[in-house]
Protein backbone atom coordinates (compact mmCIF):
# COMPACT_ATOMS: atom_id res chain seq x y z
CA UNK A 1 0.00 0.00 0.00
CA UNK A 2 1.14 3.03 -0.57
CA UNK A 3 1.25 5.88 1.89
CA UNK A 4 2.54 9.26 1.82
CA UNK A 5 4.74 10.41 4.30
CA UNK A 6 4.22 12.79 7.18
CA UNK A 7 6.84 15.12 5.94
CA UNK A 8 4.80 15.24 2.41
CA UNK A 9 1.44 15.69 4.34
CA UNK A 10 1.91 18.67 6.89
CA UNK A 11 3.13 21.57 4.40
CA UNK A 12 0.49 20.29 2.90
CA UNK A 13 -2.57 20.70 5.76
CA UNK A 14 -0.20 24.67 6.25
CA UNK A 15 -1.41 25.68 2.94
CA UNK A 16 -4.79 25.29 3.18
CA UNK A 17 -5.54 26.68 6.71
CA UNK A 18 -3.12 29.17 6.26
CA UNK A 19 -5.47 31.49 3.97
CA UNK A 20 -8.58 31.11 6.46
CA UNK A 21 -6.35 32.30 9.18
CA UNK A 22 -5.25 35.35 7.89
CA UNK A 23 -9.21 36.39 7.34
CA UNK A 24 -10.22 35.43 11.01
CA UNK A 25 -7.00 37.33 11.93
CA UNK A 26 -8.21 40.68 9.79
CA UNK A 27 -11.77 40.41 11.44
CA UNK A 28 -10.39 40.72 14.65
CA UNK A 29 -8.33 43.25 13.64
CA UNK A 30 -10.79 44.92 11.87
CA UNK A 31 -13.35 44.44 15.10
CA UNK A 32 -10.58 46.01 17.34
CA UNK A 33 -9.78 49.40 14.98
CA UNK A 34 -13.85 50.05 14.61
CA UNK A 35 -14.61 49.44 18.15
CA UNK A 36 -11.63 51.88 19.33
CA UNK A 37 -13.15 54.73 16.99
CA UNK A 38 -13.82 57.75 18.50
CA UNK A 39 -17.60 58.85 18.22
CA UNK A 40 -18.89 62.44 17.58
CA UNK A 41 -21.83 63.56 19.38
CA UNK A 42 -25.05 64.07 17.60
CA UNK A 43 -25.97 67.79 17.19
CA UNK A 44 -29.33 68.95 18.59
CA UNK A 45 -31.54 70.60 15.82
CA UNK A 46 -31.76 74.11 16.04
CA UNK A 47 -35.19 75.51 16.82
CA UNK A 48 -36.68 78.00 13.88
CA UNK A 49 -35.82 81.58 14.30
CA UNK A 50 -39.39 83.21 15.56
CA UNK A 51 -40.27 86.18 12.54
CA UNK A 52 -40.70 89.63 14.51
CA UNK A 53 -43.95 91.33 13.70
CA UNK A 54 -45.96 94.50 15.00
CA UNK A 55 -49.75 93.74 16.08
CA UNK A 56 -53.00 95.62 17.05
CA UNK A 57 -56.23 94.11 18.35
CA UNK A 58 -59.40 93.80 16.09
CA UNK A 59 -62.42 96.20 17.30
CA UNK A 60 -65.85 95.56 16.72
CA UNK A 61 -67.50 97.60 14.14
CA UNK A 62 -69.52 100.79 15.22
CA UNK A 63 -73.62 100.33 14.60
CA UNK A 64 -73.31 102.56 11.67
CA UNK A 65 -70.17 103.62 9.56
CA UNK A 66 -70.27 105.86 6.61
CA UNK A 67 -69.33 105.35 2.98
CA UNK A 68 -69.15 108.35 1.01
CA UNK A 69 -70.60 109.07 -2.64
CA UNK A 70 -70.21 111.88 -5.07
CA UNK A 71 -73.36 113.59 -6.30
CA UNK A 72 -74.78 117.19 -7.91
CA UNK A 73 -77.45 119.31 -6.76
CA UNK A 74 -80.14 120.10 -7.94
CA UNK A 75 -83.46 121.91 -6.58
CA UNK A 76 -86.94 119.85 -6.13
CA UNK A 77 -88.73 122.27 -7.98
CA UNK A 78 -88.01 124.50 -11.01
CA UNK A 79 -90.05 126.06 -13.53
CA UNK A 80 -90.32 128.50 -15.60
CA UNK A 81 -92.26 132.46 -15.03
CA UNK A 82 -94.75 132.90 -17.64
CA UNK A 83 -97.55 135.56 -17.39
CA UNK A 84 -101.32 134.09 -17.40
CA UNK A 85 -102.69 137.16 -19.36
CA UNK A 86 -100.86 139.50 -22.43
CA UNK A 87 -99.75 143.09 -21.95
CA UNK A 88 -96.74 144.96 -21.42
CA UNK A 89 -94.81 144.75 -18.50
CA UNK A 90 -94.59 147.89 -16.41
CA UNK A 91 -92.54 146.49 -13.41
CA UNK A 92 -90.26 144.19 -12.21
CA UNK A 93 -89.59 143.90 -8.68
CA UNK A 94 -86.35 143.73 -7.07
CA UNK A 95 -86.96 140.63 -6.09
CA UNK A 96 -86.76 139.10 -9.85
CA UNK A 97 -83.17 139.54 -10.12
CA UNK A 98 -80.91 136.66 -10.59
CA UNK A 99 -80.13 135.14 -6.85
CA UNK A 100 -82.45 136.99 -5.24
CA UNK A 101 -85.23 134.62 -2.68
CA UNK A 102 -88.70 135.14 -2.33
CA UNK A 103 -91.54 133.94 -0.79
CA UNK A 104 -94.63 132.28 -2.13
CA UNK A 105 -97.04 134.79 -3.56
CA UNK A 106 -94.78 137.79 -3.58
CA UNK A 107 -95.30 140.25 -6.80
CA UNK A 108 -92.41 139.43 -9.32
CA UNK A 109 -93.93 141.50 -11.75
CA UNK A 110 -96.79 143.53 -13.05
CA UNK A 111 -98.43 143.72 -16.23
CA UNK A 112 -100.15 147.04 -17.69
CA UNK A 113 -103.87 147.00 -16.23
CA UNK A 114 -105.69 149.14 -18.18
CA UNK A 115 -107.29 146.99 -20.57
CA UNK A 116 -107.99 144.50 -17.93
CA UNK A 117 -109.48 147.04 -15.96
CA UNK A 118 -111.90 148.45 -18.22
CA UNK A 119 -112.84 144.74 -19.29
CA UNK A 120 -114.25 144.39 -15.57
CA UNK A 121 -115.73 147.67 -16.22
CA UNK A 122 -117.86 146.28 -18.97
CA UNK A 123 -118.81 142.84 -17.44
CA UNK A 124 -119.97 144.93 -14.30
CA UNK A 125 -122.36 147.07 -16.45
CA UNK A 126 -123.52 143.37 -18.39
CA UNK A 127 -124.14 141.81 -15.43
CA UNK A 128 -125.98 145.15 -14.00
CA UNK A 129 -128.27 145.06 -17.32
CA UNK A 130 -128.92 141.25 -16.49
CA UNK A 131 -130.39 142.10 -13.46
CA UNK A 132 -132.43 144.46 -14.69
CA UNK A 133 -133.59 142.48 -17.53
CA UNK A 134 -134.73 139.71 -15.04
CA UNK A 135 -136.15 142.11 -12.59
CA UNK A 136 -138.64 143.09 -15.97
CA UNK A 137 -139.09 138.82 -16.69
CA UNK A 138 -140.08 138.29 -13.11
CA UNK A 139 -142.92 141.71 -13.35
CA UNK A 140 -144.09 140.17 -16.64
CA UNK A 141 -144.32 136.32 -15.03
CA UNK A 142 -146.57 138.23 -12.41
CA UNK A 143 -149.23 139.79 -14.71
CA UNK A 144 -149.31 136.70 -16.29
CA UNK A 145 -150.20 134.41 -13.40
CA UNK A 146 -152.65 136.92 -12.93
CA UNK A 147 -154.20 136.99 -16.62
CA UNK A 148 -154.15 133.00 -16.54
CA UNK A 149 -156.43 132.99 -13.16
CA UNK A 150 -158.84 135.03 -14.68
CA UNK A 151 -159.20 133.28 -18.20
CA UNK A 152 -159.26 130.16 -15.91
CA UNK A 153 -159.46 127.59 -18.63
CA UNK A 154 -157.85 124.21 -18.42
CA UNK A 155 -154.67 123.98 -20.23
CA UNK A 156 -151.83 120.99 -20.28
CA UNK A 157 -148.68 121.95 -18.48
CA UNK A 158 -146.75 122.78 -21.23
CA UNK A 159 -149.15 125.84 -22.14
CA UNK A 160 -149.11 126.61 -18.77
CA UNK A 161 -145.39 127.00 -18.91
CA UNK A 162 -145.48 129.33 -21.99
CA UNK A 163 -148.09 131.27 -21.12
CA UNK A 164 -146.34 132.32 -18.08
CA UNK A 165 -143.58 132.94 -19.76
CA UNK A 166 -141.12 130.38 -18.17
CA UNK A 167 -138.43 130.14 -20.83
CA UNK A 168 -138.40 134.33 -20.98
CA UNK A 169 -137.76 133.86 -17.17
CA UNK A 170 -134.95 131.10 -17.70
CA UNK A 171 -133.22 132.84 -20.71
CA UNK A 172 -133.12 136.15 -17.64
CA UNK A 173 -131.62 134.23 -15.14
CA UNK A 174 -128.91 132.72 -17.55
CA UNK A 175 -127.99 135.81 -18.79
CA UNK A 176 -127.48 137.07 -15.14
CA UNK A 177 -125.61 133.77 -14.31
CA UNK A 178 -122.87 134.21 -17.70
CA UNK A 179 -122.93 138.05 -16.77
CA UNK A 180 -121.87 137.05 -13.31
CA UNK A 181 -119.08 134.56 -14.77
CA UNK A 182 -117.50 137.28 -17.18
CA UNK A 183 -117.33 139.68 -13.77
CA UNK A 184 -115.26 137.09 -12.49
CA UNK A 185 -113.06 136.38 -15.16
CA UNK A 186 -112.66 140.11 -15.30
CA UNK A 187 -111.33 140.35 -12.01
CA UNK A 188 -109.90 137.40 -12.14
CA UNK A 189 -107.21 138.45 -15.51
CA UNK A 190 -107.04 141.89 -13.79
CA UNK A 191 -105.53 140.02 -10.60
CA UNK A 192 -103.23 138.12 -12.74
CA UNK A 193 -101.55 140.92 -14.36
CA UNK A 194 -99.93 140.69 -11.10
CA UNK A 195 -97.20 138.05 -11.65
CA UNK A 196 -96.75 136.21 -8.48
CA UNK A 197 -94.32 133.47 -7.17
CA UNK A 198 -95.77 129.83 -7.21
CA UNK A 199 -93.38 128.94 -4.06
CA UNK A 200 -90.68 130.02 -2.10
CA UNK A 201 -87.39 129.91 -3.82
CA UNK A 202 -84.60 131.65 -5.82
CA UNK A 203 -84.42 133.54 -8.98
CA UNK A 204 -82.11 131.61 -11.24
CA UNK A 205 -82.27 133.53 -14.52
CA UNK A 206 -84.43 136.11 -15.41
CA UNK A 207 -85.24 136.73 -19.15
CA UNK A 208 -87.53 139.74 -19.99
CA UNK A 209 -87.11 143.20 -19.02
CA UNK A 210 -89.60 146.63 -18.31
CA UNK A 211 -91.60 147.50 -21.52
CA UNK A 212 -91.44 144.07 -23.36
CA UNK A 213 -95.30 143.04 -24.68
CA UNK A 214 -95.59 139.63 -23.22
CA UNK A 215 -97.87 136.62 -23.86
CA UNK A 216 -98.50 133.78 -22.36
CA UNK A 217 -96.18 131.73 -23.69
CA UNK A 218 -93.26 133.93 -23.31
CA UNK A 219 -90.43 133.02 -20.33
CA UNK A 220 -89.83 136.20 -17.39
CA UNK A 221 -87.94 134.56 -15.44
CA UNK A 222 -86.71 130.92 -14.15
CA UNK A 223 -87.77 129.89 -10.45
CA UNK A 224 -85.76 127.03 -8.03
CA UNK A 225 -87.73 126.84 -4.85
CA UNK A 226 -85.79 125.95 -1.69
CA UNK A 227 -87.48 124.39 0.77
CA UNK A 228 -85.72 121.56 -0.81
CA UNK A 229 -82.82 120.00 -2.69
CA UNK A 230 -82.23 117.28 -4.03
CA UNK A 231 -78.59 115.50 -4.54
CA UNK A 232 -78.31 112.64 -6.87
CA UNK A 233 -75.26 110.86 -5.74
CA UNK A 234 -73.68 107.46 -7.59
CA UNK A 235 -73.08 104.43 -4.90
CA UNK A 236 -71.85 100.78 -5.80
CA UNK A 237 -74.90 98.88 -6.40
CA UNK A 238 -73.62 96.19 -3.34
CA UNK A 239 -74.07 98.71 -1.18
CA UNK A 240 -77.54 99.61 -1.60
CA UNK A 241 -78.36 96.52 0.95
CA UNK A 242 -76.63 99.07 3.33
CA UNK A 243 -79.43 101.78 3.19
CA UNK A 244 -83.25 102.56 2.80
CA UNK A 245 -85.23 105.07 1.42
CA UNK A 246 -88.20 107.16 3.05
CA UNK A 247 -91.73 105.90 3.30
CA UNK A 248 -94.96 106.22 5.27
CA UNK A 249 -93.63 104.36 8.66
CA UNK A 250 -89.62 105.67 8.89
CA UNK A 251 -87.34 108.10 7.53
CA UNK A 252 -85.09 107.34 5.07
CA UNK A 253 -81.12 106.54 5.55
CA UNK A 254 -79.40 109.35 7.33
CA UNK A 255 -76.64 111.63 5.40
CA UNK A 256 -74.55 114.01 5.51
CA UNK A 257 -73.35 116.30 2.27
CA UNK A 258 -70.09 118.20 2.33
CA UNK A 259 -69.49 121.10 0.22
CA UNK A 260 -65.83 121.69 0.93
CA UNK A 261 -65.69 124.74 -1.76
CA UNK A 262 -68.03 126.75 0.03
CA UNK A 263 -68.12 125.48 3.41
CA UNK A 264 -64.66 124.38 4.41
CA UNK A 265 -63.84 120.47 5.34
CA UNK A 266 -65.87 120.02 8.58
CA UNK A 267 -69.63 121.99 7.61
CA UNK A 268 -71.94 119.67 6.67
CA UNK A 269 -75.85 119.58 6.00
CA UNK A 270 -77.83 116.89 7.27
CA UNK A 271 -79.89 115.17 4.60
CA UNK A 272 -81.77 111.32 3.73
CA UNK A 273 -82.40 108.78 1.28
CA UNK A 274 -85.35 110.36 -0.33
CA UNK A 275 -85.60 107.34 -2.84
CA UNK A 276 -83.42 104.57 -5.25
CA UNK A 277 -84.05 105.34 -8.68
CA UNK A 278 -84.83 102.25 -10.78
CA UNK A 279 -81.92 102.12 -13.37
CA UNK A 280 -78.18 102.15 -13.11
CA UNK A 281 -75.81 104.34 -14.93
CA UNK A 282 -75.33 104.06 -18.98
CA UNK A 283 -71.49 104.42 -18.41
CA UNK A 284 -70.34 103.43 -15.00
CA UNK A 285 -73.26 100.93 -14.01
CA UNK A 286 -73.33 102.59 -10.45
CA UNK A 287 -77.14 102.60 -8.75
CA UNK A 288 -78.37 106.14 -8.25
CA UNK A 289 -79.81 107.46 -4.93
CA UNK A 290 -81.59 110.73 -4.46
CA UNK A 291 -80.94 112.36 -1.39
CA UNK A 292 -83.11 114.98 0.28
CA UNK A 293 -81.87 118.23 1.35
CA UNK A 294 -84.57 119.91 3.71
CA UNK A 295 -83.81 123.84 4.03
CA UNK A 296 -80.70 123.77 2.73
CA UNK A 297 -80.73 127.47 2.31
CA UNK A 298 -81.95 128.69 6.18
CA UNK A 299 -80.32 128.92 9.45
CA UNK A 300 -78.60 125.82 9.41
CA UNK A 301 -76.89 126.25 6.44
CA UNK A 302 -72.93 126.46 7.64
CA UNK A 303 -71.47 129.87 8.33
CA UNK A 304 -73.90 131.48 6.17
CA UNK A 305 -73.27 130.15 3.27
CA UNK A 306 -75.45 128.34 0.30
CA UNK A 307 -75.96 125.06 -1.15
CA UNK A 308 -75.44 126.12 -4.80
CA UNK A 309 -77.96 123.99 -7.04
CA UNK A 310 -75.08 122.09 -9.76
CA UNK A 311 -72.41 122.16 -7.22
CA UNK A 312 -70.75 118.80 -7.21
CA UNK A 313 -70.81 117.74 -3.60
CA UNK A 314 -69.91 114.35 -1.75
CA UNK A 315 -71.63 113.07 0.63
CA UNK A 316 -71.45 110.24 3.62
CA UNK A 317 -74.34 107.96 3.84
CA UNK A 318 -74.71 106.76 7.26
CA UNK A 319 -74.78 102.25 6.73
CA UNK A 320 -76.27 100.06 9.33
CA UNK A 321 -73.26 97.37 9.99
CA UNK A 322 -74.63 93.71 11.86
CA UNK A 323 -73.89 93.82 15.48
CA UNK A 324 -71.17 90.69 15.41
CA UNK A 325 -68.92 93.34 12.60
CA UNK A 326 -65.57 94.09 13.32
CA UNK A 327 -63.19 96.79 11.86
CA UNK A 328 -59.88 97.27 10.55
CA UNK A 329 -57.76 98.92 8.52
CA UNK A 330 -58.00 97.77 4.83
CA UNK A 331 -54.43 97.91 4.65
CA UNK A 332 -54.39 94.46 7.11
CA UNK A 333 -56.69 92.80 4.01
CA UNK A 334 -54.51 90.45 2.07
CA UNK A 335 -54.81 88.69 -1.09
CA UNK A 336 -57.82 86.35 -1.31
CA UNK A 337 -59.22 88.17 1.61
CA UNK A 338 -57.08 87.04 3.89
CA UNK A 339 -56.09 88.07 7.49
CA UNK A 340 -52.61 87.78 9.26
CA UNK A 341 -53.08 86.84 12.96
CA UNK A 342 -51.22 86.00 15.95
CA UNK A 343 -52.43 83.32 17.66
CA UNK A 344 -51.82 82.39 21.67
CA UNK A 345 -49.44 80.11 21.26
CA UNK A 346 -47.16 82.74 18.90
CA UNK A 347 -48.35 81.21 15.99
CA UNK A 348 -49.51 82.83 12.34
CA UNK A 349 -52.79 81.77 11.53
CA UNK A 350 -53.90 83.05 8.28
CA UNK A 351 -57.43 83.54 7.70
CA UNK A 352 -60.06 84.28 5.47
CA UNK A 353 -62.83 86.45 6.55
CA UNK A 354 -65.84 87.65 5.05
CA UNK A 355 -65.71 91.50 3.68
CA UNK A 356 -68.92 93.20 4.12
CA UNK A 357 -67.73 96.62 2.85
CA UNK A 358 -64.26 97.90 1.66
CA UNK A 359 -62.59 101.17 0.64
CA UNK A 360 -59.18 102.38 0.52
CA UNK A 361 -59.00 103.10 4.44
CA UNK A 362 -61.32 100.54 6.50
CA UNK A 363 -62.59 97.15 5.92
CA UNK A 364 -65.58 95.54 7.53
CA UNK A 365 -65.34 92.15 8.41
CA UNK A 366 -69.06 90.00 9.29
CA UNK A 367 -67.16 86.88 9.70
CA UNK A 368 -63.63 85.11 10.49
CA UNK A 369 -62.32 87.63 12.85
CA UNK A 370 -63.45 88.40 16.38
CA UNK A 371 -63.03 91.42 18.19
CA UNK A 372 -59.62 91.80 20.35
CA UNK A 373 -57.68 89.13 17.79
CA UNK A 374 -54.29 90.05 17.07
CA UNK A 375 -54.21 91.29 13.70
CA UNK A 376 -50.30 91.59 12.14
CA UNK A 377 -49.50 95.38 11.02
CA UNK A 378 -46.11 94.20 9.77
CA UNK A 379 -45.66 92.41 6.63
CA UNK A 380 -44.41 88.72 6.19
CA UNK A 381 -42.11 87.47 3.32
CA UNK A 382 -43.83 83.97 2.36
CA UNK A 383 -45.86 83.51 5.34
CA UNK A 384 -46.46 80.33 6.40
CA UNK A 385 -49.44 78.74 8.21
CA UNK A 386 -48.43 78.04 11.56
CA UNK A 387 -44.77 79.54 11.57
CA UNK A 388 -43.28 80.78 14.46
CA UNK A 389 -44.08 84.58 15.38
CA UNK A 390 -43.10 87.14 17.81
CA UNK A 391 -43.77 90.79 19.16
CA UNK A 392 -41.35 93.15 17.93
CA UNK A 393 -40.42 94.25 21.94
CA UNK A 394 -38.93 97.54 20.03
CA UNK A 395 -42.68 99.05 19.30
CA UNK A 396 -44.68 97.34 21.97
CA UNK A 397 -45.93 99.29 24.95
CA UNK A 398 -44.37 98.70 28.09
CA UNK A 399 -47.46 97.63 30.67
CA UNK A 400 -45.13 99.46 33.22
CA UNK A 401 -42.08 101.57 33.53
CA UNK A 402 -39.05 100.67 30.85
CA UNK A 403 -38.73 97.47 29.72
CA UNK A 404 -34.79 96.63 30.67
CA UNK A 405 -32.37 95.28 28.26
CA UNK A 406 -32.64 91.50 27.27
CA UNK A 407 -29.48 89.68 27.61
CA UNK A 408 -30.96 87.21 25.01
CA UNK A 409 -29.11 87.99 21.31
CA UNK A 410 -31.62 87.08 19.26
CA UNK A 411 -33.71 89.88 20.82
CA UNK A 412 -31.50 92.56 19.12
CA UNK A 413 -32.05 91.35 15.80
CA UNK A 414 -33.75 94.03 13.39
CA UNK A 415 -37.53 93.47 12.25
CA UNK A 416 -37.56 92.54 8.77
CA UNK A 417 -38.11 94.36 6.72
CA UNK A 418 -37.67 97.39 8.79
CA UNK A 419 -39.34 100.13 6.10
CA UNK A 420 -42.52 97.93 7.41
CA UNK A 421 -42.65 98.27 11.16
CA UNK A 422 -43.81 101.53 12.47
CA UNK A 423 -42.94 104.06 15.47
CA UNK A 424 -44.91 103.13 18.48
CA UNK A 425 -48.70 104.42 19.00
CA UNK A 426 -52.17 103.62 18.56
CA UNK A 427 -53.90 102.93 15.18
CA UNK A 428 -56.07 105.84 14.59
CA UNK A 429 -59.71 104.14 12.02
CA UNK A 430 -61.98 106.38 11.67
CA UNK A 431 -65.66 104.84 12.94
CA UNK A 432 -67.34 108.07 11.31
CA UNK A 433 -67.94 111.06 10.15
CA UNK A 434 -67.17 112.89 6.96
CA UNK A 435 -65.31 111.56 4.94
CA UNK A 436 -61.18 111.82 4.39
CA UNK A 437 -61.22 113.54 1.00
CA UNK A 438 -63.07 116.39 2.89
CA UNK A 439 -61.71 116.65 6.60
CA UNK A 440 -59.61 114.85 8.81
CA UNK A 441 -61.97 114.72 11.20
CA UNK A 442 -61.73 113.07 14.63
CA UNK A 443 -60.78 109.57 14.74
CA UNK A 444 -61.90 106.41 16.98
CA UNK A 445 -58.51 105.06 18.43
CA UNK A 446 -58.07 101.39 18.27
CA UNK A 447 -55.89 99.42 20.36
CA UNK A 448 -53.87 96.44 21.19
CA UNK A 449 -53.67 95.29 24.94
CA UNK A 450 -50.83 95.71 26.83
CA UNK A 451 -49.33 92.56 25.85
CA UNK A 452 -49.23 93.35 21.86
CA UNK A 453 -47.85 96.01 20.19
CA UNK A 454 -49.63 98.19 18.15
CA UNK A 455 -48.48 99.55 15.05
CA UNK A 456 -49.50 102.74 12.48
CA UNK A 457 -48.82 102.05 8.90
CA UNK A 458 -49.68 103.16 5.33
CA UNK A 459 -52.18 100.72 3.23
CA UNK A 460 -50.48 98.49 0.80
CA UNK A 461 -49.68 99.59 -2.69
Amino acid sequence: MNTESPRRTMPRLVWIALPALVLCVGVVIAFLILKSTPTAPKATPRERQARLVTVTAAEAAPTTLDFSANGTVQAADSTTLRPRVSGQIVTLTDKLAPGTRFEKSDVLARIDDADYQLALNSARTDLANARASLRVEKGQQAVAQRELALVGADVSADERDLALRGPQLEQAQADVEAARTAVAQAQLDLERTKVRAPFAGIVTERSASIGDVVSTSDTIATLAATDTYWVDVAVPVDQLRFIHAADGQRAGTSAQIYYPDGWGADAFLPAEVLRIQPALETSGRMARVLLQVPDPLGDNTPADTRLLIGAYVRAALEARLPGNSVLIDSAFVHENNNVWVMTDDNRLDIRSVDILYRDATQTVISAGLEPGDAVITSELTAPIQGMPIRVDSSTAEPATGDSPASDNPADAEQPEPAALVRDSGKLGLRLSGPPDSLAAGSTTTVSAQPALATAKREPNS
